[in-house]
């Protein structure tokens, strides 16, 4: 009797152990897991960064002159390739946001001209957005650790390099100069981690600057550019501060290979080579436009291992930018109007993914666009006019980052350039239209932009 009292005491005893051991163990798992670092959540974004980006934009500048053969030009267009160095600092203020400021130069050759001829007279203009600089605030949302969606905007300046000439008779008169203006600039982009400190980013911007008539001239001038850039950041600290053994917070595989559907909105430019030849009056441009866009694609994607996509897509893009110029020179004037009234392409797009649930794409194919141009002329007591309607023929070629939210919806951000073939028709007047234009869309994968178990 007295052995099993014995037994049933150690029996107790023993719970008793086990039951403060297994507590004791809860508690050391919960101190663990309160002093992990902060990547084991995934990185934090907190920290100063610099970095480089590339890309490509679009200039519009509504422009007049009486010093150039009293030239009128709603919108005067050109573009060009960009370049850029950029610094800043950001800090994740919650789990799921972060702010910064941040501060960049650039260098571009984006550059715009306009001439016309009659006999006995010319005339011409030209303009290059060189360099750039801005202080920008941003601020961003974390779909997921390693991927952040972010807003941005403040202030701009810009140099623009212009030269002009004009002949009549025997008198010919130039000039060259540079002036500064000064404006706003607002976009967005989406950024994603790549390895240690390293992160690529596409990123969109529209910036506006004041009118003004430049000094010693009756030049007026009001540019705009629209400018698109990929860039390469390295941060000291937070992204930097990763495992062991370099690798981004886990997140849950995802399955890309499906069909989706999905509508995008933002922004197009256009900048038209126009040109016309009326009795002994020629003139050659590049006019543009800049208007807003709405858009729906649909396409199918194939997932050919975890780090690589590649699909097909199509869409259609309702919009409307125009450019009226007006000049007149030597007794003579001539005026063109040029719309891009809708767009449709047909595309095929290859992809990596930085992060399971984030991919970074190149898409390129057809293109096709709807155009309405027109053009009146006066020579003496000579008047013509002309109107046609075109569809043109193209090519479009652009990146895109792509980012799921949940289930199957995600969004994307995505820069497309698009030239078209040159059309000409009756009473010499021609048209060769090209675009650039940004669009943010949201996309639904039909049953498969699921986390699937590992």
């Amino acid at each position: 009797m007295l052995k099993h009292r014995i037994m049933r005491v150690r029996v107790l005893c023993l719970a008793v152990s086990a039951v403060a051991s297994v507590g004791t163990s809860e508690a050391q798992e919960q101190i663990q897991v309160s002093q992990l670092p902060a990547y084991a959540q995934g990185p934090t974004w907190t920290g100063f960064y610099l970095g480089v980006g590339f890309g490509g934009g679009l200039m519009i500048d509504r422009v007049s002159s009486s010093d150039v053969g009293n030239l009128s030009i709603d919108a005067v267009s050109g573009q060009g390739a960009l370049a850029s160095i950029y610094g800043g600092v950001d800090y994740q203020v919650l789990p799921r946001a972060v702010v910064g400021v941040l501060a960049e130069g650039t260098y571009s050759n984006i550059a715009s001209s306009a001439s016309a001829q009659v006999p006995g007279a010319a005339a011409s203009i030209s303009q290059q957005a060189n360099w750039g600089w801005s202080a920008l605030v941003r601020a961003g949302v974390l779909p997921a650790p390693s991927t952040l969606l972010y807003a941005l905007g403040g202030y701009a300046g810009q140099n623009l390099h212009t030269t002009g000439t004009a002949v009549a008779g025997a008198t010919l008169a130039t000039f060259a100069r540079d002036d500064v203006f000064h404006g706003w600039t607002i976009g967005g982009g989406i950024e994603t981690r790549l390895r240690g400190g390293w992160s690529t980013k596409l990123e969109y911007r529209y910036s506006q600057f004041g009118a003004r008539t430049l000094p010693g001239t009756t030049i007026s001038a009001s540019p705009s550019l629209h400018a698109a850039r990929l860039g390469l950041t390295y941060k000291f600290g937070g992204l930097a501060d990763s495992p062991p053994d370099d690798a981004p917070a886990p997140e849950a595989a995802v399955n890309w290979t499906g069909i989706y559907v999905g509508a995008a909105a933002g922004a197009s430019a256009t900048t038209d080579r126009l040109g016309a030849t009326f009795g002994g009056a020629t003139a050659t441009m590049n006019g543009g436009g800049q208007e807003l866009l709405g858009s729906a694609f649909g396409g199918f994607d194939f997932q050919i291992d975890e780090r690589a996509v590649m699909g097909l897509m199509g869409d259609l893009a309702w919009t409307g930018p125009q450019s009226t110029t007006t000049i007149s020179t030597g007794g003579a004037s001539a005026t063109f109007t040029s719309r891009t009234n809708m767009t449709l392409s047909v595309m095929g797009r290859l992809g990596f993914l930085a992060t399971p649930s984030t991919l970074l794409y190149a898409a390129g194919g057809y293109s096709g666009a709807f155009i309405t141009s027109s053009g009146s002329a006066t020579l003496g007591a000579a008047t013509t006019s002309r109107y046609r309607d075109d569809y043109v023929n193209g090519w479009t070629v652009g990146p895109g980052v792509e980012t799921i939210i949940f289930g199957g919806w995600s969004t994307r951000l995505e820069y497309r350039y698009a030239q078209y073939e040159e059309k000409s028709g009756v009473g010499g007047l021609s048209v060769q239209p090209s675009m650039h234009s940004v669009r943010a869309g949201l996309s639904y994968k039909f049953g498969t932009a699921q986390p699937q178990a590992r």
